[in-house]
């Protein structure tokens, strides 16, 4: 995950009431030991610490043996005000790079250890194992037995481990690592599925469990086919939300003065990467983008080419495949990467310049980049941690299909190739699960027992969890929702300094004062942002 770096403009150390600072950890006879040592590849930061924790395989059954989970440490560099746990979501994010990069108020920093907990079946939590079937089988087979083919494939090496990913198991993986550290209570941060983890933490020990703070709110009921319809329009909205952003710094970016004109410009760089066009729904049509001569036709005019736009870049997308059926969209890196960056405005900017031809990103440097490391051991790292994935998310799955979504899915999968369209149809068409039941029912999340109400952070622009199923996760946990009027999916810790403040704000005193905060657009360093 990229993420913005350390603001460096930050406020300055925090004053605390001496009744107020954390007690500092002490060890007990009983308690769980952390096997300290080195860091793993990819940790930068030099006052990081690492070790392992032993933890039940199956914590409803600790008979049937044990694993080692990894965490990372960030020590408090002032005086101490408690732990802060995190997990940057996924299910299958990478706790390390998390904690490693996030870029932390100075005030968290100073008053805070920060924990990353490894989810367990990462690198450095007993991680999966998985093999690839073999393509050549039943191709049919392939295509309704998803859920099924890609568990199997992990069992295969890591037998009788899969049944134990579960977002209970990960949040029980986290009251050990809490009893290692020594800590009675911890304070959570939790963004995107981790709000749903760190809500199942809070829900299972309320007794351990201080302030929690849930950026982007998953809404568990919705987990996990719901989700993904959900996000076919929440990505469509944010991309036509960025090329307006693209379209009003026309000025900076050189890319159109309108939303549909900067989509064109992008949609010619993808075609000369991948050899055809994208076909994700392009932006609404504006006056300005009447052909000459048809100005006349105004409004209404343009609305016609709205209507039709959706049928226009199938056909142009088939057209090419026509010329070059061996071209596939998701081959351009220019695509891959807008929807990579979509969630993530603070990197809009570069994304844009690309677009524009102001400052082309460098593809192939980042591509040698990667060579560099051993292409197999890569790929098997990407198969772990999708299959991972795929396998938390089919053990929970408590949300029913849309089988309309099956044409959208046959479609993406065998035609075009839409990366946009693809994955969400998968799901949402209940085929990203196909022969696999669930095997477990989540926890249903309840802040009925916590002393302090967590904050929920939402945004108006998210494209991953979007604001319309917010409540979904406020309601049952009571949470004091702040709205963030703007685009984006994570909005603590990534240089939005308003979010920033009113995080640790609340971690310092429990207290939530407005319930609205400005998008990261509306902050100072990111208008400036834009080179003029």
């Amino acid at each position: 995950m990229r993420l913005s770096r350390v603001l460096g403009s930050v406020l300055g150390p925090v004053t605390i009431a001496a009744g107020l600072v954390a007690a500092p950890a002490v060890a007990h006879a009983d308690q769980p030991a952390i096997n300290w040592g080195p860091c793993p590849e990819g940790v930068t930061e030099e006052r990081a610490e690492c070790g392992h924790v032993t933890v039940p395989t199956y914590h409803n059954a600790p008979e049937k043996g044990t694993i080692d989970v990894g965490l990372i440490r960030l020590k408090a560099t002032g005086e101490r005000q408690g732990t802060l746990f995190t997990n940057p979501g996924g299910p299958g994010g990478d706790a390390y790079s998390w904690v490693n990069f996030a870029a932390w108020p100075e005030e968290v920093k100073q008053g805070y250890d920060i924990i990353g907990v490894q989810p367990r079946g990462l690198r450095e939590s007993a991680q999966v194992n998985c093999s690839s079937t073999e393509a050549g089988g039943n191709p049919l087979e392939q295509l309704t037995k998803i859920g099924s083919i890609t568990r199997d494939d992990c069992e295969k090496n890591t037998p009788g481990y899969t049944d134990s990913l579960t977002t209970e198991n990960t949040a029980k993986d986290w009251d050990v690592v809490r009893q290692a550290l020594g800590e009675e209570k911890i304070n959570i941060f939790g963004l995107s599925y981790g709000t749903f983890l760190g809500s199942t933490y809070s829900t299972l020990y309320p007794e351990h469990t201080d302030k929690v703070v849930l950026d982007s709110g998953m809404n568990p009921n919705m987990a996990w086919n719901q989700i993904f319809a959900s996000q076919q329009a929440g990505y469509e909205n944010a991309l036509h939300d960025f090329f307006s952003y693209v379209a009003k710094n026309d000025a900076t970016y050189h890319a159109g003065t309108t939303p549909l004109k900067a989509y064109e410009r992008w949609s010619q760089i993808v075609a000369a990467e991948a050899g055809v066009r994208p076909t994700v729904l392009p932006p609404n049509a504006q006056i300005g983008d009447l052909p000459p001569g048809l100005e006349f036709a105004g409004q209404p005019g343009a609305n016609v080419m709205t209507a039709t736009g959706e049928l226009r870049v199938q056909a142009e997308h088939l057209a090419g495949k026509v010329q070059n059926p061996q071209a596939v969209q998701a081959t351009s890196p220019t695509l891959t990467a807008t929807r990579d960056l979509l969630p993530r405005p603070e990197s809009w900017d570069s994304l844009a310049k690309h677009i524009g031809g102001v400052e082309a990103i460098n593809f192939e440097e980042q591509a040698a980049q990667q060579g560099e490391q051993d292409p197999q051991k890569v790929q098997q790292e990407i198969l772990n941690s999708m299959s991972m994935q795929n396998i938390i998310m089919c053990n929970e799955n408590t949300a029913p299909t849309d089988p309309a979504f099956i044409p959208a899915f046959l479609w993406s999968n065998y035609v075009t190739v839409d990366p946009f369209s693809l994955f969400n149809a998968m799901y949402a068409s209940g085929a990203g699960c196909s022969g696999r039941a669930p095997i477990t029912t989540p926890i249903a999340v309840s802040g009925d027992k916590l002393q302090t109400k967590p904050l929920q952070l939402q945004a108006t622009g998210d494209p991953q969890t979007p604001y319309a199923f917010y409540r979904g996760l406020s309601d049952p946990m009571q949470s004091r929702v702040v709205t963030v009027h703007g685009p984006g999916h994570g909005h603590f810790a990534v240089g939005n300094k308003a979010v920033d403040q009113i995080v640790v704000d609340y971690l310092r005193t429990g207290e939530v004062h407005t319930a609205d905060a400005p998008g990261f657009f509306d902050q100072p360093q990111a208008q400036e942002q834009p080179a003029q």
